[in-house]
């Protein structure tokens, strides 16, 4: 299996992969300190990824606690999940890693993220040194119109009929509704550290 770590501008991760897992990703680790990346199955089997991770993007998996992976075969999309982002050796934060969330599954939410990617980097071959699996996980996939099998396009129509449906009717009063972000219901797959508190010369 080939696997891909995706960025897009925001800063928002994600992996994407060529095959199918034997058991689905409950989480992913991030080794701060090695740039080593481990996935974690919902059989709490574990894989260590051999490529990895570059500095710059190293730098936004620390901002992340959340990540999508999808898997993607003969160009449409098999498989996508929302897994917790767990980090290990934090320079910044705390020892050990935080508690993680459950794992969840939303197509649109996928589908907006592998649009939005800017930039990424292999982050596991099978084969390091077959040059033909070199290039990217999704080269072959057209993002502006994206494919899904026929459980995950069922999926996504669910999702886009519940959308409407929680949305209600329009707001008619002024100013209403200005300013906010569409969407409805997606969890944000980044979040910001809270600036260190200052010391001041009497607490010297």
């Amino acid at each position: 299996m080939n696997i891909d770590l995706l960025l897009t501008k925001n800063g928002d991760a994600g992996l994407v992969c060529d095959g199918a897992f034997e058991s689905p990703v409950a989480g992913v680790i991030f080794d701060a300190e090695m740039r080593q990346v481990t996935l974690e199955y919902a059989n709490l089997e574990t894989t260590e990824m051999n490529i990895p991770v570059e500095d710059g993007i190293a730098e936004s998996l620390l901002w992340a606690f959340a990540l999508q992976v999808g898997v993607i075969v003969d160009d449409k999309i098999q498989e996508t999940r929302q897994v917790p982002l767990m980090h290990l050796n934090d320079p910044g934060g705390q020892a050990g890693y935080q508690k993680p969330a459950r794992a969840s599954s939303s197509v649109s939410m996928f589908e907006r993220f592998l649009k939005d990617c800017s930039t990424g980097q292999p982050l596991h071959r099978d084969d390091l040194g077959d040059e033909s699996v070199s290039g990217s996980v999704v080269g072959g996939v057209n993002r502006a119109v994206l494919q899904f099998a026929p459980q995950l396009a069922r999926q996504k129509t669910l999702e886009a009929t519940h959308d409407l449906k929680m949305a209600g009717p329009a707001p008619s009063g002024p100013g209403m509704g200005l300013g906010g972000r569409g969407g409805g219901g997606a969890v944000p797959t980044q979040q910001h550290r809270p600036a260190a508190p200052r010391r001041t010369e009497e607490e010297d």
